[in-house]
């Protein structure tokens, strides 16, 4: 990945804080998602291929080896981007500034930016663990987790998704290094305190419902589809909160116009990615008591 011009960044940042400062959000000061948009701009030639991450999961899944070395002339490049990323993890308040009054066209491109910082931390995470530093491994785990939890912030299935797979690799990672029985009880001690902020990490219906409402303006002037797709949100809502709803939520799409149909994201999909997360977080809570 290119480094992103100064102009293309600064143009971005300005949108994000007039959008911030007319819907009189919190101070710009204390918003997360300013620091995130500089660390996107200091990335440097950090495209990992999907090749490359899935290898990387597997490795932290089942312990195997890992050579790091490979990696250590993009993580160089790639930690100033990545403690400009820890540092607005300190901040309590993540606004992406996302206007959902664009309906479908809300912009999703700083999802894919957080994918790739995201997966250059995990990396970083390893590179400092094996170097010996293991404080700073914990302090990259910590911040690593927070930052995948606020891309999800305010918006949809996409960006849920994204911060999803992110977590659960720094779950994996997390849970390596707690197996490998290495870590200080004060390391210990703030991992578990990282864990214990995220509550209970993803608000997937909410995420659902910003996506299917964005859905509303195609159909404003159908009433039969505009019906359909008031009863589908309704009814997907329901079943993220209670997977035993899974009946009345494929009823409900099965029954709407076809054109409806396939703009729908398939709910057990949806619902096994939502497991995965919950099962991989309640592994690691289990580690750590």
């Amino acid at each position: 990945m290119k480094r992103i011009s100064g102009m293309a960044s600064t143009a971005v940042m300005l949108l994000l804080v007039i959008g911030t400062a007319v819907g009189q959000r919190a101070p710009l000061a204390d918003n997360a998602a300013l620091r995130y948009w500089a660390a996107f701009s200091q990335l440097q030639d950090a495209a990992i291929t999907d090749q490359e991450a899935k290898e990387l999961e597997t490795v932290l899944d089942k312990m195997g080896p890992f050579d790091i070395s490979r990696y250590n002339d993009l993580i160089q490049k790639n930690t100033p981007a990545l403690e400009i990323m820890a540092r607005g993890t300190l901040l309590p308040n993540c606004d992406w500034g996302l206007d959902y009054g664009l309906g479908e066209n809300v912009p999703v491109d700083y999802a894919r930016k957080a994918l790739v910082l995201g997966r250059l931390n995990i990396l970083y995470v390893m590179h400092l663990y094996h170097s010996g530093n293991r404080d700073g491994a914990i302090d990259a785990l910590a911040a690593g987790m927070r930052f995948s939890q606020d891309v999800a912030n305010g918006g949809s299935l996409f960006p849920t998704l994204v911060a999803k797979d992110l977590l659960v690799t720094h779950f994996m990672a997390a849970s390596d290094a707690l197996r490998m029985g290495t870590l200080s009880a004060g390391q210990r001690s703030r991992l578990q305190g990282a864990v214990s902020a995220m509550g209970n990490g993803l608000d997937w219906p909410a995420a659902a419902k910003r996506d299917l409402e964005s859905l509303e303006p195609r159909y404003a002037s159908d009433s039969r589809a505009s019906a359909a797709l008031s009863r589908i949100i309704s009814a997907y809502g329901a079943f993220l909160k209670d997977e035993s709803n899974l009946t009345s939520v494929t009823n409900a799409i099965n029954q709407a116009p076809p054109e409806i149909q396939g703009l729908i994201p398939n709910p057990k999909r949806i619902e096994e990615q939502k497991q995965e997360f919950t099962a991989k977080l309640q592994q690691l809570r289990a580690r750590l008591q």
